[in-house]
C-alpha cells in the first residue's frame, strides 16, 4: 500500500501522545485524562483503515502473526532483563517463582493472576490487533459480516462498561480488545467505502477543530457524570467525536510532508514496544543522579522526553525500514 501522508500524521500524533501519557505526571489533570481516554480509538481506527483486503484466514494468520506476534515476543524478551534488575533492586532479591511469573504472563497475553504477571504491559495491543485482523477477515467473507460486526461492537461496548463497573476481568489484553474493537471495525468500514479520500484544508480544519472542541466539552460532562450508564455512553461518544477531530486535523496537514513524521509513523510498532523500558531507564537515571525520588514530570518535560525517546529510536527505525 502506498503511503498516505495524513495517515502518517495521525499515527505519529497517536504514538507521541501514547508515550506522553505513559510518563509519570500528575494524573488528575484534565488534559491527561482526556488524552489517555481517547487516543487509542484513533490508533485502532487507523489500523482498521489500513487493513489489507482480500486475505484468507490462513494468509492473514501468517502475515499478522509475523508482523504482530513475533514482535510481541521480541519486545517482551528485551524487556525481561530490565524487569528482572528492577525487581531485584526494589525487593532486595528475587525467587524462582517471582522470575517465572512474568514469563507465564507474557505467554498468556500479559495476564495478571496468582501465578502470572504482566511484563511489558503495553504490548497487549499487538495481541489485540492480531485478533482484530483475523476476526475482520473472517467477517468480511461472511454474507452477514457487517451486521455481525455491528452486533459485536455493541456487545463489546457493553462488556467494557460492565467490566468497568464490576471489575470481573482485570486482564489488560481483554480490556483493550473490548474497548477498541468497534473503532477497528469502523476504520475498516471507512476503507471499504472509500471515505476520507478527498481533501479540503478549510473544511478539514473546521470539522477537526469543531469536533475537538465538542469532544472536550462532552468529556468534561463524562468525567463528572455520576450515573454510570450515561457515563459509559458519554465515553464512547467522546471517543468517536475525538477520533473524527484527530483524523480531520491530520487530513488538514496532508500537504505538509515531513521525513520525521513519516519515520515515526513507520516505527510505530517499534516505539510502542520499546518506549516503556526507555521511560524506566530515564526515570531511574534522573532519580539516581539528580536525586529526585518519586519523580513527577511537568507536561512540557513529558513532551520533550516523548520526542527524545522517538528521536533516539530513529536510527533503528531507519535501519529496519531499509
Amino acid at each position: 500500500m502506498n503511503r498516505i501522508n495524513w495517515i502518517d500524521w495521525a499515527k505519529a500524533f497517536c504514538m507521541t501522545v501514547v508515550v506522553f501519557c505513559h510518563l509519570p505526571q500528575q494524573e488528575d489533570t484534565f488534559y491527561l485524562q482526556f488524552l489517555a481516554s481517547v487516543i487509542l480509538s484513533t490508533f485502532f481506527f487507523v489500523s482498521g483503515y489500513l487493513k489489507k483486503r482480500g486475505l484468507t484466514v490462513k494468509e492473514s494468520s501468517k502475515k499478522y502473526g509475523y508482523a504482530l506476534l513475533i514482535p510481541y515476543i521480541i519486545y517482551n524478551v528485551i524487556y525481561y532483563p530490565y524487569w528482572f534488575v528492577k525487581f531485584y533492586i526494589e525487593h532486595g532479591g528475587i525467587t524462582w517463582g517471582d522470575a517465572v511469573k512474568p514469563i507465564i504472563g507474557t505467554l498468556l497475553g500479559q495476564l495478571n493472576s496468582s501465578f502470572s504477571c504482566e511484563l511489558n504491559g503495553v504490548t497487549w495491543f499487538l495481541i489485540a490487533l492480531f485478533i482484530m485482523h483475523i476476526l475482520t477477515d473472517v467477517l468480511n467473507k461472511s454474507k452477514h459480516g457487517k451486521t455481525i460486526m455491528l452486533i459485536l461492537s455493541i456487545i463489546t461496548m457493553i462488556l467494557y462498561g460492565t467490566n468497568k463497573y464490576y471489575h470481573y476481568a482485570p486482564y489488560i489484553t481483554y480490556h483493550g480488545l473490548i474497548r477498541c474493537l468497534c473503532f477497528f471495525f469502523m476504520g475498516n468500514l471507512f476503507q471499504q467505502k472509500g471515505w476520507l479520500q478527498t481533501h479540503n484544508i478549510r473544511k478539514d480544519i473546521v470539522i477537526g477543530t469543531t469536533a475537538l472542541l465538542f469532544s472536550l466539552i462532552l468529556f468534561y460532562w463524562h468525567i463528572h457524570e455520576d450515573r454510570f450508564i450515561l457515563h459509559i455512553i458519554l465515553y464512547y461518544v467522546v471517543n468517536f467525536i475525538s477520533m473524527y477531530a484527530f483524523i480531520y486535523l491530520s487530513k488538514s496537514l496532508n500537504n505538509i510532508k515531513s521525513r520525521l513524521i513519516t519515520l515515526i509513523s513507520i516505527g510505530t510498532m517499534l516505539i510502542f514496544g520499546l518506549h516503556r523500558i526507555m521511560i524506566g531507564i530515564i526515570d531511574f537515571g534522573i532519580e539516581t543522579f539528580l536525586h529526585r525520588p518519586n519523580i513527577i514530570y511537568n507536561w512540557y518535560e513529558c513532551l520533550i522526553i516523548a520526542f527524545v525517546i522517538e528521536i533516539v529510536l530513529l536510527p533503528i527505525i531507519i535501519y529496519r525500514s531499509k
